[in-house]
């Protein structure tokens, strides 16, 4: 979706060339990042430090944009994809977490929000809010299976945790760069 703002991709040429720098320059971005990545991990390794930092693993490997449009593709695929979200009715989950998943939708919903209405700036605490909650909502996700027993529970609190990852992405990115440059 991002590199539609580069244009018609469909009848401009120009805009093919644009979209496809806009590719290279975060396609660089990531390779450098990788780089220095393997090798921190190669001089760790050497330590017997064996395993990375989950929160940097799910960072290098995550839905992210690497690169100096970061902010704008994410802002913008969150953009996108809580138009659907919001679009949607709760969906079918089982009763025993109903509870759970509407409280755990509605104050992803507050940040969301609050996210996109303040150009992709969140306060500390919906910052920390989302970042606690990660590993709860991926457990929830799992635990609403793919795609057997709740498919529509599980592409809605799918879509919610591919735009608070962006967004904890987001966020974080200017640590991140720091710490990868």
């Amino acid at each position: 979706m991002y590199l539609s703002t580069a244009g018609d991709l469909r009848n401009d040429e120009t805009a093919l060339l644009r979209a496809l720098d806009m590719l290279e320059t975060s396609r660089a971005v990531w390779l450098t990042e990788m780089q220095t990545f393997a090798d921190r991990r190669r001089s760790e390794k050497s330590l017997h430090r064996r395993s990375p930092r989950q929160d940097e693993s799910r960072y290098l490997h995550g839905w992210r944009w690497p690169g100096p449009d970061a902010k704008q593709a994410m802002l913008g695929e969150v953009d996108r994809l809580w138009a659907v979200h919001v679009r949607a009715p709760f969906p079918d989950v089982p009763s025993v977490d109903k509870g759970d998943l509407v409280e755990l939708d509605t104050w992803l919903a507050g940040c969301i929000s609050t996210y996109l209405a303040n150009n992709g700036e969140l306060d500390t605490g919906r910052r920390d809010l989302l970042v606690k909650g990660l590993p709860g909502l991926r457990r929830h996700v799992a635990k609403l299976g793919y795609p057997h027993t709740h498919p529509a529970g599980f592409a809605s609190f799918r879509l919610l945790l591919k735009m608070t990852e962006l967004i904890v992405h987001d966020i974080g990115r200017e640590s991140w760069s720091r710490a990868y440059r």
